[in-house]
């Protein structure tokens, strides 16, 4: 979701950071109240989306009972669509200038502590959310970090495509070139109990595979068919 509110439960093209933190947080144990520690983790990364597989935007149609009325009483039958994607896939980076930091991110979501969700808890994760055979990429920056993991084939007639889109944050006091285009996304959390959430400033990037992009590798074998 990105700005759901009420009856309308939209969802994001890319994975938003607040989606991307909260997994995070569910992973260390952090919860939904405990703003300190959820600062201190938001701080700490600055946080990269390559879209390895853009998917398509599908629609659920969901019945609640007894909805709470902000008026008073409870509605009887409440009826929401629900946005989300399918077949969607997306290489998510990390970078922190604190590598104990990263470590602990990287052994929790081996371990997590809570179920992990995309997004909803009506989709746990299928797979492992970390790279097979791979570790930290240590001295090494977001960007490069992005653009040098390999693009994975999940299925035998998945095409190659010929264009990857990034989407990287800003360095902090460092502004983007002026040929870049940046976006400003209301997705940074400050508060989940409360659903409060900050700007933050994101370069989009379309790059061509041929042009020296992640080299392909074969990952059949944690494929979901």
């Amino acid at each position: 979701g990105f700005r759901s509110r009420f009856d309308n439960r939209d969802t994001a093209l890319e994975p938003t950071r607040s989606g991307i933190v909260g997994l995070l947080c569910a992973a260390l144990g952090i919860r939904r109240q405990d703003t300190k520690n959820l600062h201190e983790l938001d701080e700490s990364l600055r946080i990269g989306v390559r879209v390895d597989a853009p998917g398509r935007v599908m629609v659920d149609f969901h019945t609640a009972r007894n909805v709470l009325r902000a008026s008073g009483g409870t509605q009887e039958t409440v009826v929401s669509d629900r946005y989300y994607l399918s077949a969607a896939r997306f290489l998510v980076g990390l970078e922190s200038d604190d590598l104990v930091r990263l470590r602990e991110v990287e052994y929790a979501l081996h371990d997590p502590v809570w179920t992990l969700c995309l997004g909803r808890k009506s989709f746990p994760l299928a797979q492992p959310p970390f790279l097979p055979d791979r570790s930290l990429y240590e001295q090494t920056d977001l960007e490069e970090a992005l653009i040098s993991a390999p693009w994975l084939r999940l299925r035998r007639r998945e095409n190659i495509p010929d264009r990857l889109r990034y989407l990287i944050e800003e360095r902090l006091g460092i502004p983007a070139e002026d040929n870049k285009i940046v976006m400003t996304l209301s997705d940074r959390p400050l508060d989940f109990a409360n659903r409060h959430f900050g700007l933050r400033r994101v370069i989009v990037e379309d790059i061509a595979m041929a042009a020296g992009r992640p080299p392909i590798e074969e990952a059949l074998c944690i494929s979901q068919n």
